[in-house]
């Protein structure tokens, strides 16, 4: 329940409170003692993901420019932070696509191809202590501006929460409109926008949210790995001409096309189901839950439509 509304506390106070929460931990697991820097910036970037799904959510409450100073913020943390993991990200992703056809590939495969990817995590390695810092002090700095924001208004909010989803109904017909790694990447940001903000309101109807979430993550993780395999057939593609093992490069790429063709066929089954609605059919509903949720529970009620 860290990361959802409460009965008991404002609308206002809550997507503070949660925020607060998602930087705390964050800052747990950019701490200098942690286990493993890659898990660790990892979980730091997922909670950072979290926050800046709130952002949009809170975004006409806020106004553009506290928007822009925080999401701005946010964004350039995450990013420190994806660059010094990137290699090991790819290692996860090819042990996946692996595991993936492990019927039908040997234990030891691509080895070439893991060896780059090991020297390049390996070097990578002491910029990681800098960026954890780096984005350790953005995110103090940030959790000391919350208390400045300005009240975060029922009606702002869905009229946010309409643009969410229509970002993401429109994004998902361009992916399969025009096919591009850009554009499935950015299908994927608005996805994960929606499920985040699906377990915030999850409490206005915990069965239909819940389901709705579930629904999310299963196209977020499709998504997601086929964003990582179009990031590893880039970085496998510039080996091909300083390789001798060029028939061990054009397996894994031909893996990597076959995989990424059948995750964006389930993703579409699954994004003809959740955008079914029209963004505007879909707050409607939403408002009409978090109506009835707040006369019951008697705090800070709205008015829907």
């Amino acid at each position: 329940m860290s990361y959802a509304l409460k009965p008991d506390e404002t609308l206002s106070d809550g997507l503070r409170r949660i925020v607060r929460k998602q930087i705390d931990e964050a800052l747990e697991n950019l701490r200098p003692t942690v286990r493993s820097k890659d898990a660790a910036i990892h979980e730091a970037r997922v909670c950072i993901k979290k926050i800046r799904a709130i952002l949009l959510l809170s975004k006409h409450s806020l106004g553009n420019d506290i928007f822009d100073l925080e999401d701005t913020a946010y964004r350039d943390a995450a990013r420190a932070l994806s660059k010094v993991r990137d290699s090991a990200a790819m290692l996860e992703t090819l042990d996946q696509l692996i595991e993936h056809f492990s019927e039908t590939l040997a234990r030891d495969v691509f080895a070439t191809v893991k060896a780059t990817l090991k020297r390049s995590k390996k070097l990578k390695q002491p910029a990681q202590s800098r960026a954890m810092t780096k984005a350790g002090k953005a995110l103090r700095q940030a959790r000391q501006r919350i208390d400045d924001w300005p009240r975060i208004e029922h009606q702002q909010t869905l009229r946010d929460l309409k643009l969410v989803f229509k970002r993401g109904h429109t994004s998902f017909a361009k992916a399969y409109e025009q096919p591009s790694v850009e554009n499935f990447h950015e299908w994927r940001k608005q996805v994960k926008h929606l499920l985040y903000l699906s377990r915030v309101l999850g409490p206005l109807w915990s069965q239909i949210m819940a389901a709705l979430a579930a629904e999310l993550k299963a196209l977020g993780k499709s998504l997601s790995e086929d964003h990582d395999l179009a990031l590893l057939r880039e970085k496998v593609s510039q080996q091909l001409e300083d390789t001798e093992n060029r028939a061990e490069i054009e397996a894994l790429l031909a893996l990597i096309d076959q995989r990424r063709n059948e995750l964006q066929l389930t993703a579409r089954f699954l994004g003809e189901r959740i955008y079914a609605e029209k963004p505007g059919e879909f707050v409607d509903r939403i408002a009409t839950y978090w109506q009835t949720w707040n006369s019951e529970t008697k705090v800070d009620p709205i008015v829907a439509g």
